[in-house]
């Protein structure tokens, strides 16, 4: 009896040898990637925030956290941060190509507030991000802590 272990081995070491080429190949390509490259680019990277946890009582810059990102291309952008039992507290919307939406480095300021500009309670909370291009659509989510 052959072990399913051993099958893969023996077809990774069959690809590895070149022995199957890509005419022969049954594998579909998504959108995005590269017949010659393997997975798709990533949209976002470095999704970061800083501070964190951050004070949201403290004034100017002190009291405000910054989420940073870099985008591999401009695509359009939905950031909404929520509380831990899943309510929505504040969002933000850029489209393509204007800040928060740019290709490279965009970056987001967060001072605690909600949506109606009311400072939230102290605790943790979820920033999702959504970033939508013509070829896919892609969420990240970063933890976020208010303290006090």
């Amino acid at each position: 009896m052959v072990r399913k272990s051993t099958l893969i081995m023996a077809a990774l070491a069959i690809l590895c040898a070149g022995t199957l080429r890509a005419e022969g190949n049954p594998v579909q390509y998504l959108p995005g990637m590269a017949a010659s490259g393997g997975l798709p680019r990533e949209i976002i990277t470095d999704l970061t925030n800083y501070p964190n946890p951050f004070d949201s009582r403290k004034p100017g810059m002190e009291g405000q956290t910054l989420i940073s990102y870099m985008l591999a291309k401009d695509a359009k952008v939905s950031v909404e941060v929520y509380g831990l039992l899943g309510h929505r507290v504040r969002s933000w919307e850029f489209t393509a190509g204007a800040n928060g939406g740019r290709q490279g480095s965009n970056l987001i300021t967060w001072d605690g507030t909600n949506d109606a500009g009311r400072k939230v309670s102290k605790g943790g909370y979820l920033a999702q991000i959504v970033i939508e291009t013509p070829e896919t659509t892609v969420t990240a989510v970063r933890k976020i802590g208010v303290i006090h």
